[in-house]
This record gives structure tokens, sequence and C-alpha cells, in this order.
């Protein structure tokens, strides 16, 4: 599957705003609402990444980089308990999108 790194990283978006909505207070912050745009933007950026085979790792460091990017908001922002579920929820998606491995359809040859 072409998208398996996409869908990591859409997994991991769906998680984050599912983790604001139904931990804490049950109602979404403004760091939270930057949290779930932040892990958006990680899917759509491992998504348009190129599969390129001497860069194996460029998705993951995009995803890497955007977890970084969520550490400094809760770090700046008002840190709340969800928050930091969000972080953890970043990490791991960070993790899963380096560990699943992208892989060719089988059935399409270049002509």
């Amino acid at each position: 599957m072409n998208y398996a790194k996409a869908a990591v990283a859409v997994l991991a978006a769906g998680a984050s705003a599912a983790l604001a909505a139904l931990t804490g207070d049950q109602t979404i912050s403004t760091l939270e609402w930057v949290n779930i745009l932040i892990a958006i933007a990680t899917a759509a950026s491992v998504f348009t990444a190129p599969n390129v085979p001497g860069a194996s790792v460029t998705k993951a460091a995009l995803a890497a980089i955007m977890t970084g990017l969520t550490a400094c908001a809760n770090l700046v922002g008002a840190n709340s308990s969800t928050s930091w579920w969000q972080l953890f929820s970043a990490f791991l998606g960070a993790a899963l999108v380096y560990a699943v491995r992208n892989t060719p359809h089988r059935g399409l040859t270049a002509a």
C-alpha cells in the first residue's frame, strides 16, 4: 500500500482530535485545537512527501518535526493533561510512520 505511512498519520490526527474531545473537561481548548491542526498538517506533509528510495526516513522526519512543534505548543500554551496526551499521540504516530513501510502495488508496472 503506497499510502500506509499517510494512513498512520491520519489515524494519529484522529486520535489527537478524539483525545481533545473525550478527555479532560470534554471541551476543546485553544491549545488542543492548535495540536489538532498540527496533527492534520503532519498527515498532509506525510501524504505529500515523495516516496524516494534513497531518502527512506523523509516522512518519519517530517512527522518527528511536527511532534516537536506539538511539544513547543504545549510548553508555550496553557498545559493540560489532554494536551500532553496529544503529544504522546503525536510521538506514537511519528514512531509508527517510521515503522510502517509503504509497498508498491504489485499489479502496476512501469512502461
